[in-house]
C-alpha cells in the first residue's frame, strides 16, 4: 500500500521511503504529491506517494538486456541492426526511423521509473480518500462551481470541486492529481484563477467575493509568510535596518502587513508601482 513521505528534497524523501519500507530505492515506484520551493528560493519541501514495486527486479534487468526477438520481423532487418531502428523502419517511418524510436521509447528497453513531473493512470484515484464532501450548496455557490468546473475541463486538468461560504466570500476549493500544478511559482496560477473567477462572476452573477484555494496551500503560504516577515522584524530591531521582501502580490502583501501590524518596533510599508510591489519592514519611528 502506497504511503506519504516528506523531505526537503526528493533524495530525502525517497530516502525516507526506502528506509521504512526496508528495500532499495531502485524498488520504489513514487508519484510527488507536493512540490514547494522555499519563500526566497533555496530548500524545497516535497511530499510523495510511494509503494515498493513488487515486480522483481532481476525480471526488469533481463528484459532490458534481452535482444529483440519478434517473429513477424525479418532477422537482419535494415538500417543500423538495432531493434529500436528496424521496429521504426518497420513502420515505414523513413531514414530517421532508428532516432525516432529512441526519442519516442520504441525498442528494448527497461520499463522509464516514474519522475517527479510524471502522471500516471490511477494517480487520481489515490487521492479519492482525501477529498470530503461536498456540503449543502447555495445557489451563488453553484454557480461558482460550475464556472470553475467548465474552467478545468477545458484546461484539461484533473480536479474536483468542493465549495464553501461564509458571510463575504464563497470559498472554492480544489483537490487531485494536478493540483500540484496550481501552485507551483507561489501559487502564481491560483491566483490568476481567482481573479478571473472575480471578475467574470462577481457583480454581474455572484454578490460574495471568491476566495479560491487548493487544498490547504494557501493556510500553508500564510504560515510561511508570516515566519518570514516575523524573521525580517528581528533582524530590523537587532541592527535598526530595513530589510526588503522580494515583489509580491496583493494577497501576499497583504498577509505580510497583518503579521506585524500589532509589533510594536517595527512596521511595513509597501514599495513599487502596479501589481507586484516589494514591502519594506522598517523601524516605526523612522516610518514615522
Amino acid at each position: 500500500m502506497a504511503q506519504r513521505f516528506e523531505g526537503k528534497n526528493l533524495d530525502e524523501a525517497l530516502t525516507m521511503a526506502s528506509e521504512a519500507f526496508g528495500v532499495d530505492r531502485v524498488q520504489l515506484t513514487y508519484h510527488v504529491v507536493l512540490e514547494k520551493k522555499g519563500f526566497l528560493g533555496g530548500i524545497k519541501h516535497i511530499v510523495v506517494e510511494a509503494e515498493v514495486n513488487e515486480r522483481p527486479i532481476a525480471a526488469a534487468v533481463q528484459e532490458a538486456a534481452a535482444p529483440a526477438s519478434r517473429p513477424d520481423r525479418p532477422a537482419g532487418g535494415v538500417g543500423r541492426g538495432r531493434g529500436r531502428g528496424n521496429r521504426d523502419r518497420g513502420r515505414g517511418r523513413g531514414g530517421n526511423g532508428g532516432d525516432r524510436g529512441r526519442r519516442s521509447g520504441g525498442g528494448n528497453r527497461a520499463p522509464r521509473r516514474e519522475t517527479a513531473d510524471d502522471f500516471q493512470t490511477g494517480d487520481f484515484e489515490r487521492f479519492a480518500g482525501d477529498i470530503p464532501e461536498q456540503g449543502p450548496e447555495s445557489e451563488q455557490a453553484g454557480v461558482v462551481r460550475a464556472w470553475y468546473a467548465r474552467v478545468i475541463e477545458l484546461a484539461k486538468l484533473q480536479l474536483e470541486i468542493r465549495t464553501e461560504e461564509n458571510e463575504t466570500q464563497v470559498i472554492v476549493r480544489l483537490f487531485g492529481g494536478d493540483a500540484r500544478l496550481l501552485t507551483e511559482e507561489h501559487g502564481e496560477l491560483l491566483d490568476a484563477l481567482q481573479v478571473l473567477g472575480n471578475k467574470a462572476l462577481v457583480g454581474s452573477k455572484v454578490e460574495k467575493e471568491i476566495e479560491l484555494n487548493c487544498e490547504a496551500f494557501k493556510e500553508r503560504r500564510a504560515e510561511q509568510l508570516a515566519e518570514k516577515a516575523k524573521e525580517l522584524a528581528d533582524r530590523v530591531r537587532s541592527n535598526g535596518r530595513e530589510q526588503l521582501l522580494p515583489a509580491m502580490t496583493p494577497i501576499e502583501r497583504r498577509i505580510v502587513h497583518l503579521a506585524l501590524q500589532e509589533d510594536a518596533d517595527v512596521t511595513t510599508e509597501s514599495r513599487g508601482d502596479g501589481f507586484y510591489k516589494r514591502v519594506a519592514v522598517v523601524m516605526r519611528g523612522a516610518a514615522e
